[in-house]
Protein backbone atom coordinates (compact mmCIF):
# COMPACT_ATOMS: atom_id res chain seq x y z
CA UNK A 1 0.00 0.00 0.00
CA UNK A 2 1.24 3.16 -1.10
CA UNK A 3 2.51 5.62 2.08
CA UNK A 4 0.40 8.58 2.19
CA UNK A 5 1.09 10.59 5.29
CA UNK A 6 4.24 12.00 3.86
CA UNK A 7 2.78 13.06 0.48
CA UNK A 8 -0.78 14.23 2.07
CA UNK A 9 1.32 16.93 4.28
CA UNK A 10 3.63 18.14 1.32
CA UNK A 11 0.21 18.08 -1.71
CA UNK A 12 -3.08 18.30 0.61
CA UNK A 13 -3.68 14.63 -0.21
CA UNK A 14 -3.42 11.17 -1.77
CA UNK A 15 -4.66 8.42 -2.65
CA UNK A 16 -4.67 4.99 -1.41
CA UNK A 17 -3.76 2.67 -4.19
CA UNK A 18 -4.17 -1.41 -3.36
CA UNK A 19 -1.24 -3.75 -4.65
CA UNK A 20 -3.55 -5.34 -6.28
CA UNK A 21 -5.93 -4.01 -8.66
CA UNK A 22 -8.95 -6.20 -10.29
CA UNK A 23 -10.23 -4.60 -13.30
CA UNK A 24 -10.41 -0.43 -13.11
CA UNK A 25 -10.87 1.53 -10.36
CA UNK A 26 -12.05 5.06 -10.23
CA UNK A 27 -10.99 7.55 -7.01
CA UNK A 28 -12.73 10.77 -7.13
CA UNK A 29 -10.38 13.89 -6.27
CA UNK A 30 -11.64 16.21 -3.99
CA UNK A 31 -13.63 19.07 -4.64
CA UNK A 32 -11.45 21.53 -3.87
CA UNK A 33 -8.22 19.79 -4.77
CA UNK A 34 -5.63 20.88 -7.74
CA UNK A 35 -3.69 18.56 -9.78
CA UNK A 36 -0.08 19.61 -10.13
CA UNK A 37 2.71 18.38 -12.59
CA UNK A 38 4.95 17.85 -9.01
CA UNK A 39 1.88 15.74 -7.68
CA UNK A 40 1.26 13.86 -11.04
CA UNK A 41 4.67 13.14 -11.05
CA UNK A 42 4.79 11.64 -7.71
CA UNK A 43 1.63 9.57 -7.88
CA UNK A 44 2.57 7.71 -10.87
CA UNK A 45 5.91 7.23 -9.26
CA UNK A 46 4.85 5.93 -6.14
CA UNK A 47 2.38 3.29 -8.13
CA UNK A 48 3.97 2.25 -10.99
CA UNK A 49 2.48 -1.35 -10.41
CA UNK A 50 -0.56 0.31 -11.62
CA UNK A 51 -1.45 2.92 -15.24
CA UNK A 52 -2.99 5.53 -13.77
CA UNK A 53 -5.19 8.51 -15.82
CA UNK A 54 -6.76 11.63 -14.92
CA UNK A 55 -11.04 11.35 -16.45
CA UNK A 56 -12.79 15.13 -17.15
CA UNK A 57 -15.15 14.57 -13.80
CA UNK A 58 -12.16 14.43 -11.80
CA UNK A 59 -11.17 10.57 -11.17
CA UNK A 60 -8.43 8.84 -11.19
CA UNK A 61 -8.92 5.61 -13.75
CA UNK A 62 -6.59 2.83 -12.31
CA UNK A 63 -5.93 -0.40 -14.20
CA UNK A 64 -3.68 -2.91 -13.50
CA UNK A 65 -0.37 -3.23 -15.93
CA UNK A 66 0.16 -6.95 -17.00
CA UNK A 67 2.97 -8.15 -18.08
CA UNK A 68 1.69 -9.40 -21.43
CA UNK A 69 0.49 -5.92 -22.19
CA UNK A 70 4.49 -4.63 -21.74
CA UNK A 71 5.33 -7.77 -23.66
CA UNK A 72 2.92 -7.03 -26.52
CA UNK A 73 4.01 -2.96 -26.47
CA UNK A 74 7.57 -3.95 -26.80
CA UNK A 75 7.41 -5.61 -29.59
CA UNK A 76 5.05 -2.82 -31.07
CA UNK A 77 7.62 -0.28 -30.48
CA UNK A 78 10.01 -2.40 -31.77
CA UNK A 79 8.98 -2.95 -35.30
CA UNK A 80 7.88 0.74 -35.25
CA UNK A 81 11.03 2.06 -33.82
CA UNK A 82 12.71 0.01 -37.22
CA UNK A 83 10.03 1.92 -39.87
CA UNK A 84 11.02 5.09 -38.02
CA UNK A 85 14.55 4.77 -38.95
CA UNK A 86 13.52 3.33 -42.39
CA UNK A 87 12.26 7.17 -43.09
CA UNK A 88 8.64 6.70 -41.21
CA UNK A 89 9.54 9.97 -39.09
CA UNK A 90 8.15 11.09 -35.53
CA UNK A 91 8.87 9.10 -32.33
CA UNK A 92 7.23 6.13 -30.61
CA UNK A 93 6.35 6.21 -27.11
CA UNK A 94 5.57 3.22 -24.14
CA UNK A 95 2.81 3.74 -21.67
CA UNK A 96 4.85 6.04 -19.40
CA UNK A 97 3.72 8.90 -21.89
CA UNK A 98 0.77 10.88 -21.31
CA UNK A 99 -1.45 12.86 -23.57
CA UNK A 100 -3.83 15.66 -22.05
CA UNK A 101 -7.19 15.75 -24.73
CA UNK A 102 -8.87 18.71 -25.19
CA UNK A 103 -12.10 16.95 -23.33
CA UNK A 104 -10.42 17.25 -19.86
CA UNK A 105 -8.66 13.30 -19.94
CA UNK A 106 -4.91 13.09 -19.05
CA UNK A 107 -4.56 9.23 -20.99
CA UNK A 108 -1.58 7.13 -21.10
CA UNK A 109 -1.84 4.13 -24.33
CA UNK A 110 0.62 1.08 -24.08
CA UNK A 111 2.24 2.13 -27.32
CA UNK A 112 2.06 5.77 -29.28
CA UNK A 113 3.57 7.21 -32.22
CA UNK A 114 3.47 11.38 -32.59
CA UNK A 115 3.99 12.68 -36.05
CA UNK A 116 6.88 14.71 -37.40
CA UNK A 117 4.76 17.61 -37.41
CA UNK A 118 3.40 17.21 -33.91
CA UNK A 119 6.78 16.49 -32.61
CA UNK A 120 7.17 18.76 -29.24
CA UNK A 121 9.29 21.97 -30.08
CA UNK A 122 10.71 22.43 -26.21
CA UNK A 123 14.22 20.71 -25.80
CA UNK A 124 14.15 17.56 -23.85
CA UNK A 125 14.18 16.56 -20.81
CA UNK A 126 10.35 17.00 -21.26
CA UNK A 127 7.77 16.59 -18.55
CA UNK A 128 5.52 13.90 -17.99
CA UNK A 129 2.31 14.94 -20.11
CA UNK A 130 2.44 16.54 -23.99
CA UNK A 131 0.39 19.18 -24.76
CA UNK A 132 -0.39 17.48 -28.13
CA UNK A 133 -2.45 14.20 -29.14
CA UNK A 134 -0.71 11.29 -30.81
CA UNK A 135 -1.51 10.64 -33.90
CA UNK A 136 -1.59 6.80 -33.61
CA UNK A 137 -2.52 5.00 -30.20
CA UNK A 138 -2.46 1.21 -29.08
CA UNK A 139 -4.28 0.15 -26.05
CA UNK A 140 -3.63 -3.64 -24.92
CA UNK A 141 -6.25 -5.49 -23.37
CA UNK A 142 -5.20 -6.22 -19.68
CA UNK A 143 -6.58 -9.31 -17.52
CA UNK A 144 -9.67 -8.20 -15.56
CA UNK A 145 -10.51 -5.35 -17.70
CA UNK A 146 -13.87 -6.17 -19.93
CA UNK A 147 -13.87 -5.50 -23.72
CA UNK A 148 -16.60 -3.02 -23.40
CA UNK A 149 -14.29 -0.90 -20.87
CA UNK A 150 -11.43 -1.13 -23.73
CA UNK A 151 -13.75 -0.44 -26.70
CA UNK A 152 -15.10 2.64 -24.66
CA UNK A 153 -11.00 3.98 -24.06
CA UNK A 154 -10.70 3.61 -27.99
CA UNK A 155 -13.64 5.96 -28.30
CA UNK A 156 -11.94 8.65 -25.70
CA UNK A 157 -9.10 8.71 -27.63
CA UNK A 158 -10.52 9.16 -31.24
CA UNK A 159 -13.03 11.50 -29.67
CA UNK A 160 -10.14 13.39 -28.46
CA UNK A 161 -8.53 13.68 -31.85
CA UNK A 162 -6.32 10.27 -32.57
CA UNK A 163 -6.05 9.69 -36.34
CA UNK A 164 -5.11 5.32 -35.95
CA UNK A 165 -6.07 3.13 -33.03
CA UNK A 166 -5.63 -0.11 -32.15
CA UNK A 167 -7.11 -2.05 -29.76
CA UNK A 168 -5.55 -5.82 -29.48
CA UNK A 169 -6.53 -8.72 -27.63
CA UNK A 170 -4.09 -10.91 -26.85
CA UNK A 171 -6.49 -13.49 -25.00
CA UNK A 172 -8.54 -13.85 -28.18
CA UNK A 173 -6.13 -12.40 -30.75
CA UNK A 174 -8.55 -10.01 -32.12
CA UNK A 175 -7.99 -6.34 -32.81
CA UNK A 176 -9.92 -3.47 -33.16
CA UNK A 177 -9.13 -0.45 -35.96
CA UNK A 178 -10.46 2.44 -35.07
CA UNK A 179 -10.41 5.02 -37.49
CA UNK A 180 -11.07 9.14 -37.34
CA UNK A 181 -14.10 8.93 -39.70
CA UNK A 182 -15.60 6.65 -36.88
CA UNK A 183 -14.80 3.58 -39.03
CA UNK A 184 -14.48 0.61 -36.79
CA UNK A 185 -13.38 -2.87 -38.41
CA UNK A 186 -12.79 -6.49 -35.94
CA UNK A 187 -10.23 -8.19 -37.24
CA UNK A 188 -9.80 -12.24 -36.21
CA UNK A 189 -5.90 -13.28 -35.76
CA UNK A 190 -4.66 -10.74 -38.10
CA UNK A 191 -1.30 -11.94 -39.43
CA UNK A 192 -0.31 -8.50 -40.44
CA UNK A 193 -1.20 -4.96 -39.61
CA UNK A 194 -1.02 -1.68 -41.42
CA UNK A 195 -0.78 2.04 -40.34
CA UNK A 196 -2.99 2.76 -43.60
CA UNK A 197 -2.63 6.45 -44.44
CA UNK A 198 -1.70 7.96 -40.90
CA UNK A 199 1.68 5.57 -40.42
CA UNK A 200 2.30 4.97 -44.19
CA UNK A 201 4.42 2.05 -45.15
CA UNK A 202 4.38 0.94 -41.21
CA UNK A 203 3.42 -2.94 -41.36
CA UNK A 204 3.41 -4.90 -38.15
CA UNK A 205 4.26 -8.41 -38.30
CA UNK A 206 1.78 -9.83 -35.75
CA UNK A 207 3.50 -13.14 -35.17
CA UNK A 208 6.29 -11.98 -33.37
CA UNK A 209 3.19 -10.41 -31.22
CA UNK A 210 0.95 -13.31 -30.88
CA UNK A 211 3.90 -16.17 -30.41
Amino acid sequence: MTEVSEATAVYGWSPTIPDEVVGQLLIPLPRDFEVTEDWWEWVRNENRHVRIELTPSRELRIAVVSNEGSFIAAQLMFQIQLWIRAGGGGMVLESAAAYDLPSGFRKRPDCSWVSPRQMPTAPRPWRQKFDIVGDFVVEVRSPGQSIRQQQEKMVEWIEGGVRLGWLIDPFERKVWIYRANGEVDELDDPTELSGEDVCSGLVIDMSRVWD
